[in-house]
């Protein structure tokens, strides 16, 4: 029989969440600082949905690389674990990791298997006192690193900014790359083709329109969020996440 404690909770209805846009050199390689702490008597699980980026992590004592997911993830979180997270600028992850980002699809890696040069900051971090300092530190480190990165592909940010805001067809970077190497280069950066990209930068419209006080019933959100009607935002909302927009709804609303 399902309990409610069966039922996974979205990741930013858990506990509390953070995040701010990014500033200075951080700017160059991450476009939002993030933390996530979950309650001391957290039980369940939670899902955190698509989003087409990828992160670089602390978590669990380690630096972790959070790849690009087609579907929700389900992590498996300590009660009271703090996460601090930086989201990569599109277009700038696989520069600095040296990886395809379709090599990272659905997987959380320790950043020390991909780079050799990590094992320092990570006992400094472990060091800290305080979560404050944590936070400083790993937020100057990262700073550091970006200010050496190299710059990321302006293609895959107008990609990700057209497709962001519904600018489906004839966009300006299929224009200055052509259909197919534009394919290539985003399996590379964001880990799968513009298709699945704009599958799920559409899901995230519809979160963020969903959140809104005076947000309409479904049809209308769905007409409005860019699908083609209510019954194909419900088939591809509840592929993409496993949750119906109601119960989407339901959660964020509460």
């Amino acid at each position: 029989m399902n309990t409610a404690k069966d039922t996974p909770i979205l990741a930013m209805r858990a506990g509390t969440y953070r995040e701010r846009p990014t500033n200075g050199p951080l700017s160059r390689l991450f476009f939002r600082v993030w933390s996530h702490r979950l309650p001391q008597e957290f039980e369940g699980q939670i899902a955190v949905v698509p989003d087409g980026c990828s992160d670089l992590i602390w978590v669990g004592g380690q630096l972790m690389v959070i790849g690009p997911d087609r579907t929700a993830a389900f992590p498996a979180l300590a009660p009271g674990e703090t996460i601090l997270g930086l989201r990569f600028r599109a277009g700038a992850a696989l520069r600095w990791l040296d990886v395809p980002l379709r090599e990272l699809v659905g997987r959380a890696v320790p950043l020390r298997e991909l780079r050799d040069d990590v094992r320092m900051v990570e006992e400094r971090l472990a060091e800290a006192n305080c979560p404050m300092e944590r936070r400083r530190l790993f937020e100057a480190w990262a700073a550091g690193e970006a200010s050496l990165a190299a710059e990321p592909q302006s293609a895959m940010g107008m990609l990700f900014d057209e497709l962001g805001s519904g600018v489906l067809h004839s966009s300006s970077a299929t224009e200055a790359l052509g259909e197919r190497t534009l394919r290539r280069r985003s399996h590379d950066h964001f880990g799968y083709g513009p298709k699945t990209l704009e599958r799920i930068l559409r899901l995230q419209r519809f979160l963020r329109m969903v959140r809104q006080p005076a947000s309409g019933n479904l049809a209308i959100l769905a007409l409005e969020a860019g699908y083609a009607d209510q019954a194909h935002m419900t088939r591809d909302v509840k592929e993409l996440t496993t949750f119906t927009p109601w119960e989407i709804r339901r959660q964020l609303c509460a």
